[in-house]
């Protein structure tokens, strides 16, 4: 596949706007399958390092079929040579090697499209092009084989603007700049170098006196899920929905310690969210191979069954009552709000734009609240007979979020940002930030148990 990506732009730099020119068990252990100039962004970017040497890397996609080698681009003059893997639109993209995300471009209009940038702790750069679904955020800590975004062809104004393909670019050495030539090697010739997804402990973090402080505890198992959502069944312990090696399981307390479930339902799904829907078992509502679906855990087992409806984007589930979930979805740059009825699910725009992560709530109102992050900031979205509402908290926040009902008239935000936990809450004065004490590490999920404060599983 032959296109150019020499078109070039505004750029976002340490804070500084430029314009260039110029041609990114222990106990248990449950086993799995295993910055910038030269592009045209409109995202932030954090301040680069100086890079040192590659190795052990992943793929970033199920596909190993190349379309344009490393060759292919350097012989056409790509300012930005890396390697195009064939991939359907909505395809799983993963982190290659474990790092932080330090820029993000959620538009179409330069010639990279939708596009994440990761550094990693030996100092190597990986860029992702093209992308149609970006589901993490600004300074996030990733780990290897972590799931970033969806696959696309966005890019010169369109979604469509290429073939569907995964354009990834490795930079090494001193000279290694995100998206342009500045430290460019084949990525092909570095993978598989010892590289594997990192499984990592699960642990509970909680406060036992409303949110004054917080402890971190060792579940004692080991996992390393491609997705992850808490959930509260009733009970003293959360319980945890997660896909590993292209299977459901459960992950649950008890009184003599965690334990875990094989559901026995096949599932690689690119979003997912759990919700208690009554009964004994988690709904778990899943985006797979463009479809979303409904699985279920009955006294039979656990049946997976598809809505119907074809989407791509990220969901977030909740419990607004009734007979199914409601779900808020982002997809190609707006917000949908997703239900089921006698007759079939319905999908309905609320007319919100929307260019980052969501974690949906219920706030009582009939219609979930909905915090998101975009463009460095943490919005409130919510819905009344007027009409859907986008509001900013005023805070600039750029890492991953999962949102719960603690009590109170505005919903609590679990916040993992530059390798930190921190809690997220409005009130009438405004909304606040309080550092937990406890590190974050990009794979978590928050849920409400009680005390005043939330609960997050999280691995690592």
């Amino acid at each position: 596949m032959s296109h150019p990506e020499t078109d070039h732009g505004r750029i976002l730099l340490s804070g500084t706007e430029q314009t260039t020119r110029g041609g990114l068990n222990r106990r248990t252990l449950l086993t799995g399958s295993g910055a910038l100039a030269a592009l045209s962004f409109g995202g932030t970017l954090m301040a680069p390092r100086i890079a040192s040497a590659a190795g052990g890397y992943i793929y970033p996609t199920s596909s190993r079929r190349v379309s344009d080698s490393f060759a292919d681009h350097v012989a056409r003059g790509s300012v930005n040579p890396g390697t195009d893997y064939v991939c359907p639109t909505g395809t799983r993209v993963v982190a290659v090697k474990a790092g932080t995300v330090v820029g993000i471009t959620n538009t179409i209009g330069g010639s990279g499209g939708r596009m994440v940038f990761i550094d990693h702790p030996d100092g190597s750069k990986t860029d992702y092009l093209h992308l149609s679904v970006i589901q993490v955020g600004l300074g996030a800590q990733v780990a290897q084989g972590q799931q970033i975004a969806l696959s696309g062809g966005s890019g010169n104004g369109s979604e469509n603007g290429y073939g569907a393909h995964l354009h990834l670019s490795l930079h090494v050495g001193a000279g290694a700049q995100h998206a342009t030539r500045g430290g460019s090697v084949d990525f092909e010739a570095y993978v598989g170098e010892g590289g594997s997804s990192a499984p990592g402990p699960l642990r509970q973090v909680y406060s036992t006196n409303a949110g004054a402080s917080w402890q971190s505890g060792d579940t004692g198992l080991l996992f390393n899920p491609s997705q992850l959502s808490a959930v509260n069944m009733g009970g003293a312990w959360p319980q945890l929905m997660m896909t590993q090696a292209g299977v459901l399981y459960q992950v649950y307390g008890t009184s003599s310690g965690w334990t875990f479930g094989n559901t026995g339902v096949a599932s690689n799904p690119t979003s997912m969210s759990a919700v208690n829907m009554g009964g004994s078992w988690p709904t778990v509502m899943s985006i797979e191979n463009s479809t979303l679906f409904q699985t279920v855990g009955t006294s039979s087992g656990w049946q997976k069954l598809s809505t119907g409806q074809t989407l791509i984007g990220q969901i977030s589930a909740v419990n607004m009552g009734g007979s199914w979930p409601t779900i808020m979805l982002a997809q190609g740059g707006v917000l949908y709000h997703v239900y089921g009825t006698t007759a079939g699910w319905k999908v309905a725009s609320t007319g919100i734009s929307i260019n980052g992560q969501i974690s949906a709530v219920n706030m009582g109102g009939g219609v979930p609240q909905v915090m998101a992050i975009e463009n460095g900031y943490l919005y409130q979205i919510w819905g009344d007979s007027a009409g859907w509402h986008k509001q900013s908290t005023g805070l600039n926040l750029i890492g991953q979020i999962s949102a719960v009902a603690t009590g109170g008239t505005w919903p609590t935000v679990m916040l993992d940002q530059g390798g930190a936990l921190y809690r997220v809450w409005g009130d009438a004065s405004g909304w606040h930030v309080q550092p937990t004490g406890i590190a974050g590490t990009g794979r978590f999920s928050a849920v409400d148990m009680g005390g005043g404060a939330p609960q997050v599983l999280k691995i690592g």
